[in-house]
C-alpha cells in the first residue's frame, strides 16, 4: 500500500478554508465558520431551541444552501409555518428548503449535484433512530466537504443521552440554548460575545423571574 505523504507545519498553514460570512450579532458569536464541519446545538424543550435554529438557519442561507430536514414536527404544524413567518424566511427563499427524510432517503439526496452545502437535522436521535455512533461517523464523513448542524435534546446543560454526547464530543462546534440565550461552547469563538439572545423579551421575563426567586 503505498502511503500520502506526511504533511509539513508549512503545509497545514498555507491551507486556506472556505468561511461562512456571518454577520451582525451571529459573527459577534460565531465569526467566520468554515463551510464543512458539524455543528450541535443543545437544549431543553421550551429553552428557545428551535426559534434559534431557525435564525441560524436564515444567517446560513443568505450565501449558502440550505436543507432543513424536520423528523420531530411535521412541514404542515402551526409552531413550523409561525417560525417561517415569524423569522421572515421568504428572505431567503431561493436558497433554504425543507423536508422530513429518514437517513436512507437524505443520503442520496445530498449525492445529487448541487445538493445543499448546510444540511440542518432536527433532531439527531430521531433520524439515527436504531443505529449507533459508528453510522454517525458513516454518515457524516461521507460527505467531508458539507456541514452538518444538529440538535439535541437536553438534560440541564448536557447533551441527554449517551449517543447525543458522543455527537457533541465529535462536533466542530457546539451551542447550548437555555432560556431564550444561545451560549458559543467552542470550539470556534466570535470576536465580541458568547452569547446569542434568542428572543429578546422571553429573556429578560425569565431574568426578572429568577432575580424575584433570589429576593424571596
Amino acid at each position: 500500500m503505498k502511503l500520502k505523504r506526511a504533511l509539513t507545519v508549512q503545509n497545514v498553514l498555507d491551507y486556506k478554508s472556505t468561511k461562512i460570512q456571518f454577520k451582525g450579532r451571529f459573527y459577534d458569536v460565531f465569526g467566520h465558520p468554515q463551510i464543512k464541519g458539524r455543528w450541535i446545538v443543545v437544549g431543553n424543550s421550551g429553552s428557545g431551541k428551535s426559534s434559534f435554529m431557525m435564525q441560524l438557519a436564515k444567517e446560513f442561507a443568505r450565501s449558502e444552501k440550505v436543507l432543513y430536514n424536520f423528523l420531530e414536527e411535521d412541514l404542515d404544524d402551526d409552531n413550523v409555518q409561525d417560525r417561517l413567518t415569524l423569522f421572515k424566511m421568504h428572505d431567503v427563499a431561493h436558497n433554504f428548503n425543507m423536508v422530513s427524510e429518514p437517513i436512507e432517503v437524505l443520503t442520496e439526496r445530498l449525492k445529487m449535484r448541487n445538493s445543499a452545502q448546510v444540511i440542518i437535522i432536527d433532531s439527531a436521535m430521531y433520524f439515527f433512530r436504531g443505529y449507533t455512533f459508528d453510522k454517525f461517523i458513516e454518515f457524516t464523513r461521507q460527505f467531508p466537504k458539507k456541514l452538518f448542524v444538529f440538535t439535541a435534546h437536553g438534560k440541564g446543560a448536557h447533551p441527554r443521552t449517551e449517543f447525543e454526547t458522543s455527537i457533541y464530543y465529535d462536533a466542530t462546534q457546539k451551542v447550548f440554548v437555555n432560556g431564550y440565550l444561545a451560549t458559543n461552547k467552542g470550539r470556534k469563538y466570535g470576536p465580541n460575545n458568547k452569547f446569542f439572545i434568542v428572543w429578546q423579551k422571553g429573556f429578560e421575563d425569565l431574568q426578572g423571574k429568577n432575580k424575584e426567586l433570589e429576593t424571596d
